[in-house]
């Protein structure tokens, strides 16, 4: 495992992200966790991780065969999910930049938990969740970004947001509050870079759509 200075990336038991992308991230990555299940999608893709953690219920028996000389943690605990176990891990390992993949898609129940722990976990490092359509990051009080002009991205409020500024959007808003249910900012445009985020209260989760996606959106291969 290298310096908790650089990133890690946890592989999770939802839809397969696309290997190629996945691949991207392990480069230089310091570790690579498997969340239960994930190790299934790590041996299918031919990775080998450094640990696999969680209740260890959905993992197959080839996998098992397979990761023999893998460290596997099992931790039955029902109070937190499998990916809420490899973050925890992580973060006591000192890593401050993890990656997850494979956290949407299946269970719907299981897709927005992942979302909750994302909010719940930011506080304590920087994460951010990949799929096939794009990523998801928790904006904090304040974030900036770059990206790339015609960027489709859209803001999920969790709890009550107040007093939320945007700067480089095709839609601005000044002082103003998104709530689930109520009011969300979706499909905004990116405009000028880099894009600025401040939040005054309220749990805000920033999505940005892949150029693959938005491609697909428009018919294009």
């Amino acid at each position: 495992m290298a310096s908790p200075t650089s990133h890690a990336v946890i592989l999770a038991n939802g839809y397969p992200p696309p290997k190629g992308l996945l691949s991207k991230h392990l480069t230089d990555a310091g570790s690579l966790v498997c969340a239960d299940g994930g190790a299934n999608t790590a041996a299918r893709f031919g990775l080998t991780p450094d640990l696999i953690i969680g209740d260890l219920d959905s993992i197959l028996q080839q996998t098992i065969k397979k990761f023999s000389g893998v460290t596997a943690r099992r931790i039955a605990d029902q109070n937190s999910t499998d990916l809420e176990k490899a973050l925890t891990w992580l973060i006591r390992k000192g890593f401050r930049d993890i990656r997850i993949f494979g956290a949407t898609g299946g269970r719907l129940d299981h897709t927005i938990g992942n979302l909750s722990a994302l909010a719940k976990y930011s506080r304590k490092a920087r994460i951010s969740m990949y799929d096939l359509d794009g990523d998801i990051t928790y904006v904090g009080s304040d974030l900036t970004f770059e990206a790339p002009l015609g960027t489709i991205v859209s803001l999920l409020p969790l709890t009550l947001c107040e007093g939320i500024i945007t700067r480089g959007l095709k839609w601005e808003l000044k002082y103003e509050s998104l709530a689930l249910g109520q009011r969300e900012s979706t499909s905004n445009v990116v405009v000028k870079s880099p894009v600025d985020i401040k939040v005054r209260r309220g749990t805000l989760l920033l999505f940005r759509l892949s150029e693959a996606a938005a491609n697909r959106s428009r018919g294009k291969v």
